[in-house]
């Protein structure tokens, strides 16, 4: 029997053909939501959904329907009680919040009240009005034009399936075997904790995004997770054999056993990085030739904090706020922003936590009820803040007053111009004087810095480098800007290239304003975290990195294997090339003789 897997061409029965073909590899692409790679089998789990009637019920069954949804709810509380304790001994008590917030709806006497009144006055099963009411408020999130917000709209049906199942008396799901990779429709953050008592090893899911709380929770549990695929629920079958790499968001079904091998090793890889975390966490960051750099880490939600504390304990290069604001779908308080940024400046100490003012639209989803057809080229980061004068002066307060370790300071978003940086240094000495006539106490020499990512910052910089303490590079947008390439938009994605001789030139020239004006300078965008990027960037001099927090122990080794001196030949020989592929060559090259693996 000739077998090609690019062709089936056999003399044998339809169902041999239909087993061969089945069992072919296949890959599916998805959103990356928590790094790691697992090769297991699947368990593709289906939850079920209760759906109710519109049934009508007689004066006399009023009590009883009453009495009915009161019960459930109760049973519900205790299995989500009992759920919120083994997430907090798993993952710590601020990723397990979201459970607090789902038992508090249960206990909302108001919402329980509203539906026993239209229980009893419009003569309808709990169930059916339960559901409505639960529905009207989870519609307030799914309409939300932010994705975080719709994110928990799954938490809250997640609630209402519970207490719905409940009240049929239906037994929770599912024995799953130990050491499984989960796929699913979706997966509530009650499923994500409850299958990691069996020791699962991975999560892939049609629906989701990173800011799920089922992601979240996985990155808390360092389980690999890929969501947003769409479809994957329905190619897959309990038994088959899977990969998942959550730093690409693939998952491969029925691998050969080349790929097996392949990713075994990668595997085998990060484990190794991930074991070594803890002989490089308190070594000096420096190159073989005594050349000193930080590296930090990129913040994006408050999950990330413990990893830092508990696995780096490295200063915070970027904090970014926006989710102060999806939380709230608004602006957060000034008292919020102080709870928030204290306790980050606590944990951080003495390391500096810098901490970027809202950096709203574009990408980021601002709900202000303008429509903008190109929101990138709109008004979004320090356009926002400068518009919003009593939301920013909040921020600035919030954190003055939050610096009482003196290890905060602050990064404005999006900078175009110096009159953007001369007007937000106005208002910045304002609220200082404000607060010094209210006696409090602030670091009163808190650095105001800027990032760097749009072209005009770039023309500028020798400029911009004199106004402000310090320059941090946002490479994402200043790629994209410098080169004019959406790297969302799959028809160009591969003209988003990091190492493009204008990207290589841009970044030397920043840096070497900066360094002029004897200010420090840092990377905080994505370049920062890319293995084969540090020579370079090493290289030109930058006197930080600020990395994902996963990543990190990779970077500081890669720091502590190289040449400084070395590094600033390749900068060099880049330098003159005008192509591409001919500098990602060069590279290459200087990686693999100079790059030592594993130093210690």
């Amino acid at each position: 029997m000739l077998i090609n897997f690019d062709f089936i061409i056999i003399t044998a029965p339809k169902k041999v053909i239909l087993k061969f073909y089945l069992l072919r590899e296949k890959t599916y692409k998805g959103i990356p939501a928590s790094q790691g790679i697992s090769i297991g089998r699947a368990y593709l789990y289906a939850r079920r959904q209760v759906n109710v009637s519109a049934q009508h019920i007689r004066e006399e069954e009023v009590e009883k329907e009453i009495e009915e949804i009161k019960k459930a709810i109760e049973i519900s509380l205790k299995e989500l009680n009992k759920i919120f304790t083994i997430s907090l001994e798993r993952i710590g008590e601020k990723n397990s919040k979201i459970f607090e917030a789902q038992i508090e709806i249960l206990k909302d006497n108001i919402f329980l009240d509203g539906v026993i009144k239209r229980v009893s006055g419009g003569l309808r099963s709990a169930g059916y009005v339960f559901s409505e009411e639960i529905d009207k408020l989870g519609s307030v999130f799914l309409k939300a034009k932010n994705d975080y917000l719709k994110e928990r709209y799954t938490d809250i049906m997640d609630v209402k399936n519970r207490v719905l199942r409940n009240m049929r008396r239906e037994k929770l799901v599912s024995k799953v075997e130990e050491n499984a990779v989960i796929f699913a429709h979706e997966l509530s953050p009650a499923d994500t904790i409850l299958f990691s008592r069996r020791k699962v090893q991975g999560y892939a899911t049609d629906t989701g995004g990173v800011t799920s709380h089922a992601a979240i929770i996985s990155r808390a549990l360092r389980v690999p997770a890929v969501v947003g695929m769409k479809m994957i629920s329905k190619n897959i079958t309990t038994g088959d054999m899977v990969i998942i790499d959550g730093f690409d968001g693939t998952v491969i079904v029925n691998p050969n056993e080349k790929t097996i091998a392949e990713y075994t090793r990668k595997q085998e890889e990060f484990k190794h990085h991930e074991s070594l975390l803890y002989e490089i966490i308190d070594l000096p960051c420096r190159t073989l030739d005594g050349k000193k750099l930080d590296i930090t880490s990129n913040i994006e939600f408050i999950e990330e904090v413990d990893f830092v504390y508990n696995c780096g304990h490295c200063g915070i290069g970027l904090y970014r706020t926006e989710h102060l604001y999806m939380d709230k779908g608004g602006f957060p308080s000034q008292a919020e922003q102080i709870e928030e940024y204290t306790h980050i400046a606590n944990i951080t100490f003495p390391k500096t936590l810098t901490i970027r003012t809202f950096d709203l639209g574009g990408d980021k989803i601002f709900d202000d009820g303008h429509k903008e057809t190109n929101p990138y080229l709109g008004w979004r980061g320090i356009r926002v803040s400068l518009d919003r004068l009593p939301e920013f002066k909040d921020q600035l307060r919030a954190m003055l007053i939050s610096s009482v370790k003196k290890n905060i300071r602050v990064m404005l978003p999006m900078i175009t111009s110096l009159e953007e940086v001369r007007r937000s240094k106005e208002i910045f000495s304002e609220v200082k004087t404000g607060l010094e006539e209210e006696g409090l106490f602030f670091d009163r020499e808190m650095q105001l810095g800027i990032m760097l990512e749009v072209p005009s910052a770039f023309i500028l910089a020798r400029e911009l480098a004199k106004e402000v303490d310090f320059f941090s590079i946002g490479t994402n947008d200043l790629i994209q800007y410098l080169l004019a390439v959406d790297r969302g938009n799959e028809l160009i994605s591969d003209m988003y290239q990091q190492f493009h001789p204008a990207v290589i030139r841009a970044l030397k020239g920043i840096i070497d304003a900066a360094h002029e004006a004897k200010i420090p300078v840092s990377i905080c965008g994505e370049m920062a975290s890319v293995s084969h990027a540090v020579p370079v960037l090493v290289g030109m001099g930058i006197d930080e990195l600020s990395v994902l927090p996963s990543v990190y122990p990779e970077i500081k080794q890669i720091v502590r294997s190289l040449n400084f001196e070395e590094a600033k030949k390749l900068v060099n020989r880049i330098l003159k090339l005008s192509i591409e592929s001919e500098i990602k060559e060069e590279i290459e090259e200087f990686f693999k003789e100079k790059i030592k693996p594993n130093i210690i």
